[in-house]
């Protein structure tokens, strides 16, 4: 018979305790309520220039998250601002290589003229009546061919490879070196 009255005086414990978070919780409502528009607090408050920079950061980071990248490096590769001797004689090659160049002509008395031509890092010989990178060859002079494109009629003369950069081009040799000893 005891367990009886202990469950029941358990179960009536519960039910006070319900009961006074009850009205606990009703009077903190009540006091948060009541509380007056020129607070104490009111200092704490966020100000309107306040609320519109946060504003402007939220608006910022959402419109980065949204940016889509479009080149075709790394944008945190650390040396884009300096170049080493090593890229640009790369710049140099590829300037080089993209070109359309006439290295040389070759007119014999007998047999058909020749012309070499660079493009890509690759030199090719023509002969007239050969398709090549910009149209069809005509004719081939001393130093000089002539061809057509899309209907029209220009000339390509020879060119000597561009000088490399004074930043490349600069070899210490043996006989120039400083030693600091």
């Amino acid at each position: 018979m005891e367990e009886k009255y202990i469950k029941d005086f358990v179960i009536a414990l519960v039910i006070l305790l319900i009961l006074a978070f009850a009205i606990k919780d009703y009077y903190l409502y009540k006091i948060s309520n009541d509380v007056p528009d020129e607070s104490i607090h009111k200092k704490i408050a966020l100000s309107e220039g306040l609320l519109g920079k946060i504003e402007n950061i939220e608006q910022s980071i959402n419109d980065r998250k949204q940016f889509v990248f479009s080149v075709a490096k790394d944008p945190l590769e650390q040396n884009l601002i300096v170049r080493t001797q090593k890229d640009l004689e790369k710049q140099w090659r590829e300037e080089v290589e993209s070109m359309v160049r006439l290295e040389s002509t070759i007119i014999p008395d007998i047999g058909d003229k020749l012309a070499t031509v660079s493009y890509q890092g690759l030199t090719k010989n023509y002969k007239i009546g050969d398709e090549f990178v910009k149209g069809k060859i005509i004719d081939i002079l001393y130093g000089e061919i002539l061809y057509s494109y899309q209907g029209t009629t220009a000339s390509l003369r020879t060119e000597k490879i561009p000088p490399k950069p004074v930043e490349i081009s600069t070899k210490k040799s043996k006989k120039s070196r400083e030693y600091n000893w």
